[in-house]
């Protein structure tokens, strides 16, 4: 049994493909990404197929995209350059094995219709939450005055995202929060679904035991509305905990944040991280907190978990899965800085039931939510079946 994953991007593909070649199932890895940092993740680079043209196209249309809006020129890169990729992955850099793995938030339409015409077998990935769940943010972007921020998923994408689950063999869904929202849409009726927690490195992310003279709250995303770091933020500020930090780590725009809550002196915001950063920064905090107001499963919680941090986390995601009894985190209510408050107080005021908390977590991510676990159980699940 082996695999060829395709994607457009990286999302947590480099990983999966990794732990699937340690067993042996890996054919290929077919990216948009140069070898050079595909290799970071220990693939072997014969078993890499680069088609970095198109990340090349993708990046210089962003690039020039803000300067087209200046003049209202509107252009979505995606729309553009995901009918290439799916083009030249099913073509020229086409590949038979007995799965191809395909989606993580992209439309593989050419290579499904390659797939059936080879009779091999698809799984397509999920990546963020359902539509209508998507739709939902944009109240919340309105009652935070950033309206102007909110980017809705382009309707030709998410059509033939949606038309790709109706034709792929198999689904891959990150956590139930998010397969429940896609089947209450209709999406997933009669679909085959592999349900596959999201997951970590635990070369790369783990455990070091550093000495903390700080009482450090983290947490990690790219978007300070969807990652409800207004709350996380409200709820901080609202304790005045002697000798703390809040550290928001992710692509942010400390004036847009500042426009909807004020950032005290020791809120602090760091940008511009790549992934092999983040255990140290992990390591260094005391809490890991994401108040997601949704997701499909993000990658910094079991990240957080594999690095000893004790979790607070909402229910819109992979969060009731892996807040084990509340031994290592707690779920807590979505948009409510009360409930996070009283969480951070508690472990703030109870350090070793919160050091012995992080060790749970660590514990919990190595046997459950490692990459090779999850490949393990991909390869499982189609021996069997």
């Amino acid at each position: 049994m082996k695999f060829t994953i395709y994607i457009r991007g990286r999302g947590f593909s480099f990983q999966l493909a990794s732990s699937l070649n340690k067993i042996g199932k890996l054919d290929y890895l077919v990216t948009s990404y140069p070898k050079f940092i595909v290799k970071k993740y220990k693939i072997p680079n014969k078993r890499i197929k680069s088609v970095f043209i198109v990340e090349i196209l993708i990046r210089t249309l962003k690039f020039f995209r803000k300067f087209l809006d200046k003049i209202k020129i509107k252009i979505d890169p995606h729309l553009i350059v995901n009918p290439i990729a799916d083009y030249l992955f099913s073509t020229i850099y086409f590949n038979d094995s007995n799965i191809n793995i395909i989606g993580f938030g992209n439309p593989c339409c050419k290579i499904i219709k390659k797939s059936k015409s080879r009779n091999i077998k698809t799984l397509y990935f999920l990546n963020t939450n359902s539509p209508i769940e998507k739709e939902k943010i944009k109240n919340e972007y309105v009652n935070l005055g950033l309206k102007y921020l909110y980017n809705k998923e382009n309707n030709n994408i998410t059509s033939k995202i949606n038309q790709n689950i109706k034709d792929a063999d198999y689904i891959g869904c990150l956590s139930l929060f998010q397969k429940n929202n896609y089947k209450n849409e209709g999406l997933l009726k009669g679909k085959k679904v592999i349900d596959c927690t999201m997951g970590v490195d635990t070369s790369v992310f783990y455990h070091q035991n550093l000495k903390k003279d700080k009482f450090i709250v983290i947490g990690v995303g790219n978007d300070f509305v969807i990652k409800g770091f207004k709350y996380l933020i409200e709820a901080f500020n609202n304790l005045n905990l002697t000798n703390s930090e809040l550290w928001l780590v992710g692509n942010l725009n400390k004036n847009v944040i500042s426009k909807v809550i004020k950032l005290k002196k020791n809120n602090l915001i760091f940008n511009n991280l790549n992934e092999f950063d983040l255990p140290k920064f992990y390591n260094q905090s005391s809490v890991f907190c994401l108040p997601t107001l949704t997701e499909g499963a993000p990658a910094v919680i079991p990240q957080a978990m594999s690095c000893g941090l004790p979790i607070i986390v909402t229910k819109n995601c992979q969060g009731p899965e892996v807040i084990d009894g509340n031994r290592n985190g707690f779920v807590v209510d979505e948009k409510s800085a009360e409930s996070i408050e009283k969480k951070i107080s508690y472990f703030y005021e109870n350090p070793k039931i919160r050091y012995e908390m992080g060790l749970s977590a660590a514990s919990f991510a190595k046997k459950n939510l490692s990459f090779d676990v999850v490949a393990n159980k991909i390869a499982s699940y189609f021996e069997k079946n």
